[in-house]
């Protein structure tokens, strides 16, 4: 709170110091020349007397300048408006946004460097309508009714620099509409009903970094039209209907960082039509209807680090699809048709780091389809229904840290299929055909913090399945068919925190033994299972059990449980707060977390922790 006052106390003394900068400064010189030789004591005696005199400058300020600061008359502005004086730039900034102006306004004041005139009603720009503008440099018309510009509507703003005129109705652009604004920076003409672009529209624009022609309808560029943009920067061309691409198209643009060709009705992409791109780092071919990547299509784009093909209608991809490619991070080949991959298509990508091949048509996994990927991180094979995996199918990736095999159809894993991934932390086997776990699937994998089961028909957990999985955090085993635990089921997990086990039909769950084979169990959950008993055998770390939709006896053999979840209520809740699966992490919902007994009859229906104490004096521990 301190620091906010002084720093509001300083902005308030602003004025005062600019008022003074001058004779200051003309002191400063004086007394620092004069000193130039003094000892470092000597200096420092200085520097108090030349703050002593700014001091005492500012308390015994001239009144009468005071008084022409509080009769100063107010900035002029058209009618309508508001005109602001930047404290710091001092430049004049005139606000007329959404103000249901059928009118350029009359009378702008000629020293304004920056003019809002977005979200009003106006159709037309008329020639020269910014023509004492000559000191404008930030200009922005979106989200308007625009539909027709002069071709001198921009007549006198040599200056200008950023021009927007997104989000408007405008169909055509005069062929030198331009011509008057040679220094503009950044140019958005997104989200218009342009359907065609002159060739010399850009024509000397050549200090222009970013241009935004996106979600249109365009349907074809001219060869030369960006020819004079050697400077560009960024380049938007999604959302419009591109069918193809010149050879010259982009030949000019040789510092092009960012290409966006997204959404596009591109079908092939041909060798060398970004071969000048050499310091393009992403380029995004989503959303396009490419059949065919050809070979060499990428050669010389040394510095590409992310390419994304995401949502196209590839059937393969050829040996020299992406040969080049040496700075690769990041390939999406995610939503296509994709069906097989050969040994060496990915031979040139050491530096990948993510490869997204989910939601294609891959059903089987050949020997080193993914060697050389020497740094890839992350692997997305979800949703392609593989069946055949063979044991080197994923060699050569040492740094792997999370693969995704979700949607798989696998009756069961290849023994030691992920034999030499050291490093890999996330596997997705879930949502797949699996029925059983056999004893070597998981071998080596001693580094495995999460494994993902769920949703599959597994009956049946090979002894010491999991033996290996000495790191392992959390598994989910939920939504199988389960009906026996065992100790050499959860051998090895010396490390566990999160075990999901809900819709089973597992009729006990690890009697008398579960503080010894998971000491370090947090979160447990055996809802929808086949449960009438248990016997409470936790360490003291467990923080959540969740055992609604079971089977409860609530005879004898339950006091243990029913005595724990009166004890520990905050481990036992009647109802948690989570999040559902598969949504956003701000949505929760509520898990009601009952013990209903099935029987005996009497108190059937009622909650375990409900159950009337006399119920159990019977028993031989009450």
């Amino acid at each position: 709170m301190k620091e906010l006052t002084e720093r509001t106390n300083l902005r308030g003394l602003s004025g005062l110091f600019l008022q003074h900068t001058n004779n200051c400064t003309r002191l400063c010189h004086l007394v620092f020349h004069c000193q130039a030789s003094e000892t470092q004591a000597g200096m420092q005696t200085t520097v108090q007397l030349v703050l002593w005199l700014l001091g005492a400058s500012m308390v015994f300020s001239d009144p009468d300048m005071v008084e022409e600061k509080g009769t100063e008359e107010p900035i002029p502005c058209s009618k309508g408006c508001t005109c602001l004086l930047d404290d710091y730039s001092l430049e004049l900034n005139m606000y007329c946004s959404t103000r249901n102006l059928t009118h350029i306004p009359a009378d702008m004041p000629a020293s304004t460097r920056s003019l809002w005139l977005d979200g009003n009603l106006f159709t037309s720009l008329p020639a020269a309508t910014f023509r004492e503008l000559t000191n404008l440099e930030f200009l922005n018309l979106q989200s308007g009714q625009l539909m027709t510009l002069d071709t001198q509507a921009f007549k006198g703003l040599r200056a200008l620099a950023h021009l927007h005129l997104e989000r408007n109705r405008i169909r055509v652009l005069p062929a030198t509409i331009f011509q008057n604004t040679p220094n503009v920076a950044s140019l958005s003409l997104h989200n218009n009903q342009l359907s065609r672009i002159e060739e010399r529209l850009f024509a000397g624009l050549s200090h222009v970094w970013l241009l935004n022609l996106g979600w249109n309808s365009i349907t074809v560029l001219p060869e030369t039209v960006f020819h004079d943009q050697q400077g560009l920067r960024e380049l938007i061309l999604a959302g419009n209907r591109i069918a193809y691409l010149q050879p010259q198209l982009f030949q000019n643009l040789a510092e092009l960082k960012e290409l966006d060709l997204t959404g596009n009705h591109l079908k092939v992409i041909k060798a060398n039509v970004f071969t000048k791109l050499t310091k393009l780092q992403k380029l995004y071919l989503a959303q396009n209807q490419i059949v065919t990547v050809v070979p060499r299509a990428f050669v010389g784009m040394k510095s590409l680090r992310w390419l994304d093909l995401t949502k196209n209608k590839l059937t393969s991809l050829h040996d020299d699809s992406f040969l080049g490619l040496h700075s690769l991070h990041v390939l999406r080949l995610s939503n296509n048709s994709i069906s097989g991959i050969r040994p060496r298509t990915f031979r040139d990508l050491q530096y990948l780091e993510e490869l997204r091949l989910s939601y294609n048509k891959i059903r089987a996994l050949g020997e080193r389809i993914f060697e050389g990927l020497s740094h890839l991180e992350v692997l997305e094979l979800e949703n392609n229904q593989v069946q055949e995996a063979q044991v080197g199918s994923f060699t050569g990736l040492p740094h792997v840290a999370v693969i995704n095999l979700s949607g798989s159809c696998f009756n069961s894993l290849p023994d030691q299929m992920f034999k030499g991934l050291s490093k890999l932390h996330s596997l997705h086997l879930d949502r797949g055909c699996l029925t059983k776990v056999t004893t070597q699937a998981f071998s080596g994998l001693s580094g495995l913090r999460r494994l993902f089961l769920q949703h599959n028909n597994i009956s049946v957990v090979e002894y010491q399945s999991f033996v290996d999985l000495v790191g392992l955090l959390g598994l989910d085993l939920s939504f199988n068919k389960l009906k026996v635990l065992t100790t050499d089921t959860f051998s090895g997990l010396k490390n566990l925190e999160y075990l999901l086990l809900s819709n089973n039909e597992c009729q006990q769950f690890l009697p008398n033994v579960t503080k010894q084979f998971l000491p370090r169990l947090r979160y447990l959950d055996l809802r929808a299972n086949a449960l009438a008993s248990m016997v409470p055998d936790f360490s003291e770390g467990l923080e959540k059990l969740l055992l609604s939709g079971n089977q409860w006896n609530c005879d004898c053999s339950i006091v243990p449980l029913r005595n724990y979840s009166l004890k520990n209520p905050q481990i036992i809740p009647r109802r948690v707060e989570t999040h559902a699966e598969g949504e956003e992490p701000d949505f929760t919902i509520t898990i009601y977390n009952n013990i209903t007994c099935i029987s005996p009859p009497p108190v059937a229906s009622q909650d375990l922790r409900d159950v009337d104490n006399e119920h159990f004096q019977s028993c031989d521990n009450p």
